[in-house]
């Protein structure tokens, strides 16, 4: 039982669970509630298969971040010793399997975007990731890329782009806080991230996607693609959550600070998904 839970820690269930709901929402969206698509076997496969793809990149990141993760993370699976480096390659290989086929089970392009997924996630987890600024990119444009995922199983991206540009910023603004979480390892292993290379321009970067994200909120209400329960939702939820954050970045860029900061934006995605589908189908 212990091995198990390890091995769900290792692929971060509620990252998991980010990207299925993403995935299924994306597919919801595209189908502009046509009863047909939302039971569709397809949708559920796209979603299954986005959980398990993002899942294998987690366990690909823990196994190259292995000596960096015994400074900043010694209680993780790997450096707390629970599972061996060798077996969770393997783990991360079975699950990539795993999703590919799925993919082979929708269409064409699903298949495509799960091979190119999985291959992206190896390469930031082996490369991009200690290449400033890049990194960070790379996994916001998944993460965006999960919504359209979700419209091309259904033969549909009408109504992905929205949500895909929303994460885009979101995620890159997390992505940078989570870099400044781990200074401490990256700089004595050598990676080099924006915020290893300049932490003051690391915050101010972080700052800018998260105004980034403020400034774009209210456009789908003002061009009538969400209804107004999207805009107080999302400008309660998720504008108002983002100013006390960024403020509180400007004023304190500690470890413990940084990783609060971020853990708080994660949950806070949920409220934004929450505004587009209220918005959508309200």
């Amino acid at each position: 039982m212990k091995t198990l839970i390890a091995y769900v820690e290792l692929a971060r269930p509620l990252n998991g669970i980010i990207a299925f709901i993403s995935a299924w929402l994306g597919g919801m969206f595209a189908s502009q509630g046509n009863i047909e698509h939302l039971t569709d076997i397809r949708l559920l496969l796209v979603s299954v298969a986005a959980l398990v793809v993002i899942s294998a990149g987690n366990a690909i990141n823990d196994y190259c971040d292995y000596d960096i993760d015994r400074i900043n993370r010694p209680r993780r699976p790997l450096p707390s010793g629970r599972i061996r480096r060798s077996n969770a390659l393997i783990f991360a290989i079975i699950l990539t399997a795993i999703g590919i086929y799925l993919g082979t089970r929708i269409n064409r392009n699903s298949t495509a975007i799960a091979i190119l997924v999985s291959v992206a996630l190896a390469s930031y987890a082996f490369w991009l990731k200690r290449t400033p600024l890049v990194g960070n990119l790379v996994v916001s444009g998944l993460t965006g890329l999960t919504f359209i995922a979700g419209g091309v199983a259904i033969d549909s991206v009408q109504g992905t782009l929205v949500p895909a540009i929303f994460a885009f910023l979101f995620t890159t603004a997390r992505e940078i806080i989570k870099d400044l979480e781990d200074t401490e390892g990256d700089q004595k292993n050598n990676a080099k991230t924006l915020a290893t290379l300049n932490p003051r321009i690391a915050v101010w970067a972080a700052i800018g996607f998260m105004t980034s994200v403020i400034l774009f909120s209210p456009i789908p209400y003002v061009f009538g693609w969400y209804s107004w329960h999207y805009l107080i939702v999302v400008f309660i939820g998720v504008d108002v959550v983002l100013i006390g954050l960024a403020i509180r970045l400007c004023q304190d860029t500690s470890k413990e600070s940084c990783a609060s900061i971020q853990r708080w934006m994660k949950w806070d995605i949920f409220v934004g998904l929450g505004a587009i589908y209220l918005g959508t189908f309200l």
